[in-house]
């Protein structure tokens, strides 16, 4: 028996720009990945297992520093003789200035740095074929050419996308399809690239995600896992052992009939359940018709309120408490502008356009009915 403890996509030197952290808060959860890194590695050790897999995306390439690449040599090297495998992915590709060419790595860990199989044998009947990236777009479905050799016990390690759950308007990445898993001879796929756990098929798994070990942004939410997999001759137990330590909550406080913030502002507050401080990263939507002597200000009410939380954002989503089908009957300069937003809202092809829309009809009924207009 041969026991494989697979993670993937912990993406290493992550930016997290797109959350709207503050520097400090961003550094703080970078440093959270690695602690995630070296929780996993502890956890490798303490089940014993003969094998460490990394489905490739481990780092991010253009943000990656040699101090990260030293800090994933010390780490893997805490595992001495116990062979570390990684395939390459789309976000950490195995190129002419990547960490894994310009490393000088230990002996126990090996990268599939090209676009052929190759096998690692980790016990003397079970053998690892793996494959990587070589840049950050491969289109080939490089799992249809596998074909384990007769006789032989195998699973196969690579970062590429199931056909059959491609996000919409999402690239492929060395796409492939079920019927590929069931050809290839493995009797599992360690697979990487989705954020979420998959397994396939549930009552008897041929492949898996593990997903991000730890959770990167609000779509991400829930438990996190590692697998843990255990390969004999006769078939393939997989265990999902979750080990995210922060998780990202997405939570809606509808102010329809509030009318001061103080009450937003309490609400905010209790959705830190009690803690003196949530260990969770936190999106509130403010939703509902917001009355107009009602101030929405989102960055007062983070002042007094995100001590609460490791991370807090306050997103508003509100409308205004305006009658509007009674508005757009108006035959004025007011209802001529109702009635030509609300034209534009119902033609709208996109949400950053819908969002843009209805903001505009915001500030403008403020601004038409002599309020201060503050922006959302």
């Amino acid at each position: 028996m041969a026991r494989i403890l697979h993670f993937a996509d912990l993406h290493l030197d992550r930016s997290f720009a797109g959350l709207g952290m503050a520097s400090s808060q961003a550094t703080r959860r970078r440093q959270e990945l690695r602690s995630s890194l070296k929780h996993i590695v502890d956890l490798a050790l303490e089940l014993d297992v003969d094998a460490l897999t990394v489905g490739g995306d481990v780092y991010e390439h253009a943000r990656v520093t040699p101090d990260t690449a030293n800090f994933i040599k010390q780490q893997f090297e805490r595992l001495a003789s116990r062979p570390v495998l990684i395939a390459p992915g789309n976000h950490d590709p195995y190129v002419p200035d990547s960490p894994y060419r310009r490393v000088e790595w230990p002996p126990n860990v090996r990268i599939f740095g090209g676009l052929s199989w190759q096998p690692v044998q980790i016990r003397d009947d079970i053998t690892v074929w793996g494959i990587g990236h070589t840049g950050p777009a491969i289109r080939e479905s490089l799992l249809r050419e596998l074909r384990v050799r007769s006789g032989e016990t195998a699973v196969a390690l690579l970062h590429g996308s199931d056909l059959t759950s491609v996000p919409e308007g999402k690239a492929t990445h060395c796409p492939f399809e079920r019927r590929d898993v069931e050809a290839c001879g493995a009797a599992f796929v360690l697979l990487g690239h989705y954020h979420s756990l998959r397994l396939w098929p549930d009552d008897s798994p041929k492949c898996g995600y593990p997903g991000s070990p730890e959770p990167l942004d609000f779509r991400e939410d829930g438990l996190h896992y590692v697998l843990l997999v255990d390969v004999t001759r006769e078939g393939v137990a997989v265990e999902t052992i979750p080990v995210n330590e922060v998780f990202y909550r997405r939570e809606h406080v509808d102010v329809t009939g509030t009318t001061t913030s103080d009450q937003v502002r309490q609400a905010i507050v209790e959705l830190a359940q009690g803690e003196e401080q949530s260990r969770d990263v936190v999106r509130v939507e403010l939703v509902g018709q917001a009355e107009p002597e009602l101030q929405l200000d989102t960055i007062a009410l983070l002042s007094g309120t995100a001590e609460r939380f490791r991370y807090l954002d306050i997103v508003d989503r509100t409308t205004p408490a305006f009658d509007l089908e009674q508005l757009q009957e108006e035959a004025t300069t007011r209802g001529a502008f109702v009635r030509k937003i609300e034209e534009r809202l119902a033609t709208a092809t996109s949400e950053e356009e819908r969002q843009k829309l209805e903001n505009a009809l915001r500030y403008g009924l403020q601004a038409f009915a002599g309020q201060e207009v503050r922006r959302r």
